[in-house]
């Protein structure tokens, strides 16, 4: 997008600040909103509600869209580690079972499904999110670098409010789609707002 390129760092801070974390938060915004409560020109405004209609980030084609589908509609049973509920130290998370008697690896319905072909999902989008982005993991502004207009950015769990600040203005500045703006349970600016507290209060 042509207006995306004529913002600048202050401008792209002010629209994620009222709540515009990614460029899909402005596809039903009026040129009003984004002069009142951004402080935007008001031809760059129009320019910005313009050129958004026609923006997309990828065309899926019609064979992705039905594998897309296929993979919701495929129902896959839950993968449960053998007699995990026998034991408090044992989690429910997957493990091979074991043994030459164990009745799980020996394929007993009431033990519960085993992990085995057949129940992935199509090879051609496996580890694509449900939208048909690939996503690729992001930990700092840096791995931005090598994202392509296909594929979909993730922030890692453990990015810290402000550098999350960072990866979103530059996402936002390339027109990347980022699945995960917000931090959970909050919004960024709360999370702001936590860690300037605990910044004055180690102080």
């Amino acid at each position: 997008m042509k207006a995306l390129e004529q913002l600048d760092g202050d401008q792209i801070k002010a629209l994620i600040g009222a709540g515009y974390l990614t460029v899909d938060d402005l596809r039903n915004v009026s040129v009003d909103e984004l002069v009142a409560s951004v402080g935007l020109d008001a031809d760059l405004a129009k320019q910005i509600t313009d050129e958004l209609p026609l923006f997309k980030h990828k065309d899926l084609s019609a064979a992705y869209k039905h594998l897309l589908v296929v993979r919701k509609r495929h129902k896959k049973p839950w993968f449960k580690r053998d007699d995990y509920e026998k034991k408090k130290k044992l989690s429910s998370s997957w493990r091979k079972p074991r043994g030459l008697f164990n009745k799980m690896r020996r394929g007993f319905p009431d033990k519960g499904a085993v992990v085995s072909v057949g129940y992935g999902a199509p090879t051609a989008i496996r580890g694509f999110h449900p939208s048909g982005f690939e996503e690729v993991l992001v930990k700092c502004f840096a791995d931005l670098e090598g994202v392509q207009p296909d594929q979909a950015v993730r922030i890692g769990r453990t990015v810290g409010a402000r550098k999350k600040q960072i990866i979103l203005e530059r996402a936002f500045a390339k027109g990347l789609k980022v699945l995960n703006p917000r931090v959970e349970g909050r919004s960024l600016h709360e999370e702001e707002k936590t860690s300037d507290g605990l910044t004055e209060e180690n102080e």
